[in-house]
């Protein structure tokens, strides 16, 4: 059993081994002109970093510090490696061993974390656009229930101002047409009756189109179920015809009438709110046990 545990640490240690190295691979190989290539002489070479990158290199073997201390030997203009090429100044160093000072400064960038090493520029790069849509996801999001409930409220908007105009005009044109009828009923009780029925029906249609709340919608259609002037006055009444001074008693209570009924056309136009509460109170009446008594 702990030869069989040897074994497998002995595997998982071989395997994490290869991954690193596969993984420290692309950096040791950086192909001349490459963005990642010019990053690191940029960065590796400059002078604030120059001393950085010797110490990284002493420290993974790839140069020889001189005595009595590494430093003051990282310091100069020249560079010994621990391969048997003589002195060289950085820049040859980064060109004639070129896998060395890319070793090298990928591990000083990696370590730097304040250098712009190829794993901060993958993670600023991978996270960058995705963490500022992320960020700016709330914003987007609120932005766009605005727009859709401003255009929804402008739809609804215009919808009632349209409909409040054409009941207004409906409600006026029957209201002039029915005076127009019974004026001349009184006089002639075969008046035409053709005008003052286009109106009522023209009414009617608009009546119809009143919408919630339920309520004000329920007393759009009783109001035109019952706005009068149908048919024609009658010319006789009990087999008698009706005489002037009938006729006038009749017109008047019929105006009467047609005045009532068109003030409440008026009031289908009236604030949302009150209709809402008449419909709550409406609904209520009619669940509740006993409420309506």
């Amino acid at each position: 059993m702990r030869r069989r545990t040897r074994h497998v640490r002995k595997g998982l240690g071989t395997a994490a081994a290869v991954l690193v190295v596969l993984a420290a691979a692309p950096a040791f190989a950086a192909p001349a002109g490459s963005r990642e290539r010019d990053v690191q002489l940029v960065y590796c070479l400059d002078a604030p970093h120059r001393a950085e990158l010797f110490a990284a290199a002493a420290r993974l073997g790839l140069l020889r510090p001189a005595a009595p201390t590494p430093v003051s030997v990282m310091v100069t203009d020249s560079v010994l490696p621990t391969a048997s090429v003589g002195r060289m100044t950085p820049q040859a160093w980064s060109v004639r061993r070129q896998d060395d000072f890319a070793r090298a400064c990928s591990a000083l960038m990696g370590a730097a974390s304040d250098g712009p090493g190829p794993a901060a520029e993958e993670k600023k790069e991978e996270g960058g656009w995705f963490g500022t849509f992320l960020t700016s996801l709330p914003l987007l999001a609120v932005g766009a229930l605005l727009t859709l409930g401003g255009q929804s409220w402008e739809r609804v908007s215009t919808e009632r101002r349209l409909l409040k105009q054409q009941l207004e005009s409906a409600r006026t044109s029957f209201r002039a047409a029915a005076r127009e009828y019974l004026r001349n009923y009184e006089d002639d009780p075969a008046t035409d009756h053709a005008a003052v029925l286009t109106a009522r029906e023209a009414l009617g249609a608009a009546l119809a189109q009143v919408a919630a709340p339920g309520a004000r919608r329920a007393r759009a259609h009783r109001l035109a179920d019952e706005l009068p002037l149908a048919r024609p006055l009658p010319e006789s009444s009990d087999g008698r015809l009706l005489g002037t001074h009938a006729r006038a008693r009749r017109a008047q209570e019929v105006r009467q009438t047609v005045d009532r009924m068109l003030s409440a056309v008026s009031d289908l136009n009236g604030r949302t709110l009150y209709w809402r509460w008449r419909t709550a109170r409406e609904r209520r009446a009619r669940t509740t046990p006993g409420a309506s008594a």
